[in-house]
C-alpha cells in the first residue's frame, strides 16, 4: 500500500500519511501506541536468522582415501630419538607430506632442519614434518582436528589408532597437546614445551615408518619410491643414508647409468675431487707440478688447491698417478690433513697400525672421534683399497662430528661446528 504499512498478514493497517504532515518522530509514536513495532522487529529478526541459517556452511575437506588394509596391523612405534644429522628427506615422510598437501592444499612447513639449529630433533634425520596450519583460525583448526581424528581413529577391524600405526608415527604435537604412540592409552596430553605448536602440527616418524617399512606400504599400489638417487643402493643398504647425503650435496656423483657402484675403489683423482667439493671448492692458482695431470682435467682445480695446502703429494717427483686406487690409510691421512693435523690422541687400537706408518696419527685421531671403527675390532686395513661407500661414510662422519674442525684452515659449510 502506498499510504500505510503492509506486512502481508492479517495485522491491522495503521495509516500514517505523509511523514511531512506529522511532527518529528510522530510516525514512530503511532507505531509504538499501536504495539506494532514489536511485531515488526520480531518478524525482521526471524527473517534475518532464517537467512543466516540458510547460508551454506564451509565444508571441511574429507580425509584421505585409502584402501582396506585388513586386520593385521603394526605395533605402536617406540621412541627413537635423533642420533645424527643426515640432511635427507625420508621417503615415507615425503609421501605423508604429499598426501596432506594433495588432500588439503599446499602449504609451507618442511621436513629437514639444519644440523646446527636447535637441539635434538627428528627433522635433522629427515623423519619429521611440520604441517603449517593455524589453531586460531576456526576453519583451519577444524581441518587439523578432523585429520588427526582420522589418523587416530579405530578402524573397522577394531585396531585403535590405526592409520598412525600404519604410517609408523611416533608422536604428534598440536595446539598445546601431544600424543605419543608409546603412551597411546593416555590419549592427548598437555604439552609443556616452549613452542605450543599453534601454527603447525608436528609429526615425528619411526625409522620403519620413515623408510616405508610399515603396513601402509605393503600393497603393490603403494610400493615405496626409490630410497636414493642410485639404482644399486637399496633401501636396506647399510650406508644408504650416507650415500644419499653425499649425492644430495653433490659430493659424490653416480655413474652415467644411474648406479653408484658402492663397492668400486676410489681413485686418487676422485679422492681429491670429492674432498674439494666437501670443502666448498676453494680456488688456487698454484701450479700443482704434476706432468701427468692436464689443466683441463676435472680434478685439476682440486689438485692445485690441495697441493698448495700440502694435503696431497705425488707418488714420486712430478707424478700424481690419478687413476691409481687410494688405500684406507692414504684416505685417512688426507682427512687428517684437511682437519689441520691435530694431535695428542691415544694410540689406535689396531694391531696393523704402528707408529712407523705415515697414517698412524691420522688413524688415532679418527678413532678418537668415532669416525672409523676399522674393518674388524683389531684391524684398520690401511693397505686395503677404500671403496666408494667407505669413503662416503668417512666424509659423512667427519662432517657431522662436533669439534672436528677446530684446527682446519677451511671449514665446510656442511660441517657441525657447535661447541656446546
Amino acid at each position: 500500500m502506498r499510504d500505510g504499512w503492509s506486512l502481508r498478514s492479517n495485522l491491522p493497517v495503521v495509516p500514517v500519511g505523509d511523514s511531512t504532515s506529522l511532527p518529528p518522530n510522530e510516525g514512530l509514536s503511532v507505531l509504538r501506541r499501536s504495539g506494532l513495532h514489536r511485531t515488526i522487529i520480531s518478524l525482521l529478526m526471524v527473517g534475518l536468522l532464517a537467512s543466516i541459517t540458510a547460508l551454506p556452511a564451509l565444508a571441511t575437506p574429507a580425509p584421505p582415501q585409502v584402501r582396506d588394509f585388513g586386520p593385521e596391523i603394526d605395533r605402536y612405534a617406540s621412541y627413537e630419538g635423533q642420533t645424527r644429522c643426515i640432511g635427507t628427506e625420508q621417503p615415507g615422510v615425503r609421501y605423508f607430506r604429499a598426501m596432506l598437501q594433495r588432500t588439503y592444499g599446499a602449504n609451507g612447513g618442511g621436513i629437514l632442519r639444519g644440523c646446527g639449529r636447535g637441539g635434538r630433533s627428528e627433522h635433522k634425520e629427515g623423519r619429521a614434518y611440520d604441517w603449517m596450519i593455524n589453531a586460531h583460525n576456526s576453519r583451519q583448526r577444524a581441518i587439523a582436528d578432523g585429520f588427526l581424528a582420522w589418523l587416530l581413529a579405530t578402524d573397522e577391524h577394531g585396531n585403535q589408532h590405526a592409520m598412525a600405526r600404519r604410517f609408523g608415527i611416533m608422536y604428534i604435537i598440536w595446539n598445546g597437546r601431544s600424543w605419543s604412540a608409546w603412551r597411546a592409552g593416555s590419549g592427548w596430553r598437555r604439552y609443556t614445551g616452549s613452542n605450543p605448536h599453534t601454527d603447525h602440527v608436528h609429526f615425528s616418524f619411526s625409522w620403519d615408518g620413515a623408510r616405508q617399512r610399515t603396513s601402509y606400504w605393503t600393497a603393490p599400489h603403494y610400493a615405496p619410491e626409490p630410497p636414493g638417487p642410485f639404482s644399486d643402493v637399496a633401501l636396506t643398504h647399510h650406508f644408504v643414508d650416507e650415500i644419499t647425503w653425499s649425492a644430495d650435496h653433490d659430493i659424490v656423483t653416480g655413474r652415467n647409468d644411474g648406479s653408484f657402484a658402492p663397492g668400486d675403489p676410489v681413485t686418487r683423482a676422485q679422492a681429491v675431487a670429492l674432498l674439494h667439493r666437501l670443502l666448498d671448492a676453494p680456488r688456487s692458482s698454484h701450479d700443482h707440478g704434476f706432468g701427468d695431470v692436464g689443466d683441463g682435467a676435472y680434478y685439476a682445480p682440486a689438485l692445485r688447491w690441495m697441493a698448495e695446502q700440502g694435503i696431497v703429494s705425488g707418488v714420486r717427483e712430478g707424478v700424481f698417478a690419478p687413476d691409481d686406487p687410494v688405500t684406507r690409510g692414504q684416505f685417512a691421512a688426507m682427512l687428517f690433513a684437511v682437519a689441520g693435523r691435530p694431535g695428542g690422541d691415544p694410540s689406535p687400537p689396531f694391531a696393523d697400525v704402528t707408529p712407523s706408518q705415515h697414517y698412524y696419527h691420522a688413524v688415532a685421531w679418527l678413532v678418537a672421534r668415532g669416525i672409523t671403527q676399522g674393518v674388524t675390532p683389531t684391524e684398520f686395513g690401511g693397505s686395503e683399497r677404500i671403496s666408494r661407500a667407505q669413503a662416503v661414510v668417512f666424509l659423512h662422519r667427519l662432517t657431522h662430528t662436533e669439534l672436528a674442525w677446530q684446527n682446519a684452515e677451511v671449514v665446510p659449510s656442511l660441517a657441525s661446528t657447535s661447541t656446546s
